[in-house]
């Protein structure tokens, strides 16, 4: 994640891309994949689920896990799904991971879409047009009706198998910057060197064009110097490779490439430490409003701990983390906060690794019991009296203004609440304040990288003056620990003996369904209705399909072989910015 300790890493390290002179040499920048390449993986998985293999298998374990959310969504009265729900269902399970999908942002589609990619078009860079594009280009084949789970299982593969090709792509890259033979074995101490460099192409977003042993020694160096913890990361990695391969045999590329593969996977849960100290700093400061911090102790903070908390409050505005309900006193809403974009490590073209979405595991409980995108308030009531969380205790108590407001939006609802609704996400975040987001309304915040933001508004900078940061805790009536404030912040520690009042959170009326109350279930869904075939399962196009999968196969062969390169990443800043940063740092 871009957080201090790695901020100071990756401008060590764009020093030796940009300004060194040593850098110079041949880049291993990978290239994009075209229309056909991602059209071929798609289709490649959809040939595999007509015949026994290990493709097979892994599109049906991918169903057990998609099944319980798809059971709790709106389906159509054939049991499929639409566009909308397909979108927001894909960006639900890959988030469940910690990958933030490019393309799948729930505030958006992807701004390239399959009528506007000619044929053999590549696009370089961001990634963000491949999954909409291959949702439509499902959508086609299945002749318009909506999307299956089987379906919706083999678009998660899909981009599981693209993004696999990154990972494979950027493992060539270390082995070419280290000039090593793809097709010899390698010692333990060869891995472990090829590993090491991989991490820091992985950290460096895939901006890596390092050629040579000396280059990428120092390289290495400077990572050791400016990254903290770079120490732990090292063991971790390790620890992934003695755990795939627990032997001390010479491995090959095909076998690093098993261990790379845990090591992207699996980097999401490691990051989770991050997130977790990220969150306790600002609970430690926490307000009498639970799940909040005043701006100015979030300010303070950021001046004397780990963590640079140091947005300005336009930026926080717009990343939907700042809660001006009472405009005399903002404060940084911690969930909404923990999970924003510059939070995020731009660690692939396709993906984003965020902390995840605490809030996920507590709806995920729910739509396991429910089974349905509708329940009664009683029984929502009853079950999220039973589930707990790092901060709130069960069994509990729901206090009579959390009761009446599950039974307000049932009652607007034909009795049934909607589980996938903005007013239920705003009940659960006052059910669990530090856990669940808040719902802003549609069209008041705007979520956008760093980047993404100083090129939409023009500022310099996304973070505030170290001058304008004094002069608004200086100018803050309410000082932490008045006796005369009305706002007294509890911390951690008086945590224990404060029970938040939810009423005092902000609430509004404003409601957005997923889908229009007519797709939302209020009818009877049919039993044992079969949805109609699409026209790819009839025979004859079947065998069209298969032989277009095998006419591609060294496509999607290449993934699991190596043979071909990844893609250039994504950066979460421009690189324009580092580089002034950096050489003028240097």
């Amino acid at each position: 994640m871009t957080f201090p300790r790695y901020t100071c890493a990756l401008f060590a390290i764009i020093l030796i891309l940009g300004c060194a002179p040593f850098a110079a040499g041949k880049s291993f920048m990978p290239r994009a994949d075209t229309r056909e390449e991602v059209e071929a993986s798609l289709l490649a998985e959809l040939a595999a689920t007509f015949r026994p293999s290990a493709t097979k298998d892994r599109i049906i374990s991918l169903e057990a896990i998609i099944r319980p959310m798809y059971k709790a969504v709106p389906q159509e009265e054939d049991g499929t799904l639409q566009h909308t729900v397909v979108r927001y269902v894909l960006h639900r399970f890959f988030a469940q991971r910690g990958w933030f999908i490019r393309g799948l942002e729930p505030e958006g589609g992807s701004a390239v879409s399959a009528h506007n990619i000619s044929g053999s078009e590549s696009l370089q860079g961001l990634q963000e047009w491949v999954p909409s594009y291959l949702q439509e280009f499902l959508e086609k084949l299945a002749g318009g009706r909506g999307i299956t789970l089987r379906e919706l299982a083999v678009l998660a593969a899909t981009i599981e198998d693209l993004i696999h090709k990154e990972t494979i792509g950027r493992l060539e890259m270390a082995f070419q910057a280290l000039e090593l033979p793809l097709n010899e074995k390698l010692d333990e101490r060869q891995t472990r060197e090829v590993l090491e460099v991989f991490m820091m192409i992985y950290m460096l977003s895939g901006n890596f064009t390092i050629s040579g042993r000396a280059a990428v020694q120092r390289a290495h160096n400077l990572f050791v110097q400016k990254v903290k913890d770079w120490k732990e990361v090292q063991e971790w990695m390790f620890g992934i490779m003695q755990k795939v391969h627990p032997t001390n045999a010479a491995l090959d590329f095909e076998e690093i490439g098993r261990v790379v593969e845990e090591i992207g996977v699996n980097y999401a849960t490691y990051n989770a430490k991050e997130c977790g100290s990220l969150k306790a700093e600002l609970l430690d400061v926490e307000s009498q409003k639970a799940g909040r911090v005043r701006l100015a102790d979030f300010y303070k903070k950021g001046l004397s701990g780990v963590f640079e908390f140091n947005e300005k409050a336009d930026y926080l505005r717009d990343l939907g983390a700042l809660d001006e309900s009472d405009h005399s006193q903002p404060h940084v809403i911690v969930a909404n906060y923990v999970g924003s974009r510059p939070n995020c490590l731009a660690a692939s073209n396709f993906y984003a690794i965020c902390c995840r979405n605490e809030c996920e595991d507590l709806m995920g409980k729910l739509e396991n019991a429910l089974t349905a995108e509708n329940a009664a308030p009683e029984d929502i009531l009853r079950l999220v009296a039973t589930i707990s969380s790092d901060t709130v205790a069960a069994p509990r108590k729901l206090s009579s203004t959390m009761i009446q407001r599950l039974n307000s939006i049932a009652e607007n609802n034909d009795g049934q609440v909607p589980l996938h609704g903005r007013l239920f996400s705003q009940w659960m975040h006052h059910a669990f304040p530090r856990e669940c987001p808040f719902p802003h309304e549609e069209g008041s915040t705007n979520p956008q990288t760093p980047d993404e933001w100083l090129q939409t508004t023009g500022y310099a900078s996304t973070k505030a003056s170290t001058d304008d940061i004094h002069e608004h805790i200086s100018s803050e009536k309410c000082q932490e620990w008045d006796t005369d404030c009305t706002e007294k912040p509890t911390g951690a520690a008086a945590r224990g003996h404060h029970h938040f009042a939810e009423n005092e959170l902000p609430w509004s009326e404003t409601e957005k369904l997923l889908l229009p109350k007519r797709a939302l279930g209020f009818v009877q869904r049919p039993t044992g209705l079969e949805p109609r075939r699409p026209y790819y399962q009839q025979f004859g196009i079947f065998v069209l399909l298969f032989s277009m999968a095998s006419a591609f196969v060294w496509l999607t062969k290449s993934a699991f072989t190596g043979d071909y390169a990844g893609k250039q990443s994504s950066k979460g800043r421009s690189h324009a910015d580092f580089m002034k940063d950096t050489c003028k740092w240097a």
